[in-house]
């Protein structure tokens, strides 16, 4: 019995052997960074909904500023007369891809109830533009809905726009 024993341990103290010792090596490691500019913007044309007026004063409606097709369109509950635009934007810093990020939801306040607007930018929020040779330039526009009974005079308000290297 203490023969069969030895045999079975002989094999088993043989796999238990450390391996041979190898040398140790070294490589470098490149490691880089680039450092961008800051982003800068310039509005270069504010946004207006031209001349609005309700063909009926108990109904409101939309009026809607495209800023992909630059163009205006109002609801036939109203009629838009007058000079408008999208918001224009320069966009500047390095060159590199930059994501626009809006808030939802802004007001235009005047001398009646506020009118509720949304702006609209191609693409939606999250939307990335490339700032080819270090700028670019991007137009806003907005939808707002002008309230039943909207009092007459001059509506204005602001909205924020968020940008971010991607």
């Amino acid at each position: 019995m203490t023969r069969r024993i030895a045999c079975i341990a002989g094999p088993i103290l043989a796999l238990c052997a450390a391996a041979p010792a190898h040398a140790a090596t070294t490589a470098p490691v490149t490691a880089s960074a680039q450092v961008l500019e800051e982003i800068q913007f310039a509005v270069l044309l504010d946004m207006d909904f031209g001349r609005i007026a309700g063909r009926n004063p108990a109904v409101g409606g939309e009026v809607l500023i495209d800023p992909a097709a630059n163009s205006r369109s109002c609801d036939p509950s109203l009629v838009c007369t007058g000079n408008w635009a999208v918001s224009r934007l320069e966009l500047s810093g390095s060159e590199a891809y930059v994501e626009v990020n809006f808030d939802p939801g802004f007001q235009l306040t005047g001398p009646g109830q506020p009118i509720m607007a949304e702006p609209l930018f191609p693409g939606g929020p999250g939307a990335v533009v490339h700032l080819t040779g270090g700028f670019t330039v991007v137009n806003f526009g907005a939808r707002i809905v002008i309230n039943p009974g909207q009092a007459p005079g001059d509506y204005s308000g602001d909205f924020t726009v968020h940008l971010e290297y991607n």
